[in-house]
């Protein structure tokens, strides 16, 4: 390859009557700068510069929101179609959702079982449907400038695709074998299991992973929510013909969600939905339950799980929280923001900011269709837990004892306003948020109502959520950690429990 000499460019003299005005030009508008420091931005009163700069501009009104036009499709068999178009951007977003049943008053075996199928049998849609094997359908759906994944959370199955809209029609046909004609071949079973088993292994070293599977094990009960994730026995007792059964009994349209937005005509996409769909037949008794076997503890309690040698520890400390559906969640979300939401929160001040004992700290609503919860979280230093966990239950006492502020309250108000305009304003974020809404079973108009319904909360009903949902007397405390370096100073915050990383009982503090 030939190297070519860059040419270095020729200088030329300036004419000194030239660069002289130049310079005078320059000057001119430097002084004009300074000046207009001195006697604009400077006020008369002799503060200085820096206090102006300091206050923050006033928040400009809030935009009103208005969701993009609608169009429902409801068929015979109960599935449920939702149509926003939106022509801003050449795409085409879908998502549905199937709505998953666990077992009534089922035990611990069962209900990890029933986790097991239910990853399984969502995780193996999108490997291999109607005449297309795993390979072939990920190299056409790539084919198309697009993509598409499963995922499975508490309350139901979820498929999304999104492609570019030119290739919509045939995403779309994709989409249906998926959901309705999924091959679960035997080589693509065998492959998900044996993966499955060493990502749990992997999982269990980890301890956010540790504090998860404690906390929703003591929150929930007997409840499917208490499993974070299938024991590996579950796993291994997975046989395709037990995913065909899980699948045929659970994936029913009764229930569920599809939305579809982008750039496509409603009319032409209305219609060929209705005719992929309308085959989709409840094929065994889908089971409609609604458990309540949920029992909040009497007093304060410390789990810790011991990992030896360890120089850090994870906690989160929280309770049962509400449903999502509940008239308090706007509230709880209200008082979360203060607590733990961003760096303005009272969390990050303290623990964070003040003390220094973590890096990343925070608190969370996490309202789910049956119930929810209540928690903070962090990471410190173990020779500074003890103190992290009290400084953490003192502000969850705080805020549940004293009102807010009202710089507070409308700082919070504008966080969550402006998180959910900023997802709205994207064609994943309307799609996932009225699939959420509708699959739970929310009121029609809940995401135009919404902010509406978060500047109406007043400090007194963040007091009274704070009061139900966030003091610190009946606080689950789950700590992962050294515990020899952390049993005697977790000990005044209450009775402890000690467990092994895979969950067995380690000892009881007395």
């Amino acid at each position: 390859m030939r190297l070519l000499a860059l040419e270095e460019p020729k200088r030329h003299k300036v004419p000194k009557r030239r660069k002289t005005a130049r310079f005078r030009v320059f000057y001119v508008i430097h002084v004009l700068c300074v000046l207009y420091v001195l006697c604009v931005a400077t006020p008369l009163d002799g503060k200085t510069l820096t206090f102006q700069l300091k206050q923050a501009p006033s928040p400009a009104p809030a935009r009103p929101f208005k969701l993009p036009a609608t169009s429902q499709i409801t068929l015979d068999n109960g599935l449920t179609i939702v149509l926003v178009e939106d022509h801003r951007v050449p795409l085409v977003t879908i998502d549905a959702g199937v709505p998953l049943a666990p077992p009534r008053a089922a035990g611990a075996a069962a209900l990890a079982n029933y986790v097991a199928l239910a990853e399984s049998a969502t995780e193996l849609l999108t490997e291999g449907a109607g005449s297309l094997t795993g390979s072939e359908l990920a190299r056409e759906v790539e084919s198309l400038g697009g993509r598409i994944a499963s995922s499975v959370n508490e309350d139901y199955a979820e498929l999304s695709a999104v492609v570019v809209s030119e290739n919509a029609p045939r995403m779309i046909e994709i989409f249906a074998d998926v959901m309705l004609r999924p091959a679960f071949a035997q080589s693509e079973v065998a492959l998900y299991k044996s993966g499955r088993v060493e990502r749990l292994k992997v999982q269990r070293q980890e301890p956010a992973f540790l504090v998860d599977e404690m906390f929703d094990k003591v929150v929930y009960g007997s409840h499917a929510y208490s499993l974070s994730a299938p024991t590996p026995q579950a796993v291994r007792a997975v046989t395709r013909p037990r995913i065909e059964r899980f699948y045929k009994s659970n994936f029913t349209p009764a229930g569920s969600v599809i939305v579809v937005v982008g750039d496509f005509d409603t009319s032409n996409t209305g219609k060929a939905l209705r005719e992929l769909f309308e085959v989709w037949k409840t094929a065994g008794g889908h089971r409609s339950v609604s458990q309540s076997r949920f029992r909040a503890p009497l007093a304060r309690k410390v789990y810790l799980i011991d990992r030896p040698g360890s120089e850090q520890a994870d906690f989160r400390i929280g309770r049962l929280g509400l449903k999502r559906a509940d008239s308090d969640y706007f509230a709880l979300a209200v008082a979360d923001a203060i607590l733990g939401a961003g760096s303005a929160s009272r969390l990050f001040l303290n623990i964070r900011e003040n003390k220094g004992y973590a890096y990343d700290v925070y608190s969370s609503v996490n309202a789910l269709k049956e119930a929810g919860t209540f928690y903070g979280n962090s990471q410190t230093r173990t020779e500074v837990t003890v103190s992290a966990i009290k400084e953490m239950l003192a502000e969850f006492d705080r805020i549940a004892h004293e009102p807010v502020s009202e710089r507070e309250l409308q700082d919070a108000k504008r966080f969550l306003n402006g998180q959910f305009a900023l997802s709205m304003s994207v064609q994943g974020g309307v799609a996932g948020r009225l699939l959420h809404s509708r699959v739970l079973g929310l009121a029609p108009d809940y995401l135009e109502t919404r902010r509406e319904r978060i500047d109406a909360v007043s400090a007194d009903q963040v007091l009274e959520a704070a009061q139900k949902y966030i003091a610190s007397r009946t606080s689950v405390v789950v700590v992962v950690g050294d515990a020899d370096k952390l049993v005697k100073g977790l000990g005044g915050i209450g009775p402890i429990e000690v467990f092994n990383a895979d969950g067995s009982r380690k000892r009881k503090s007395k």
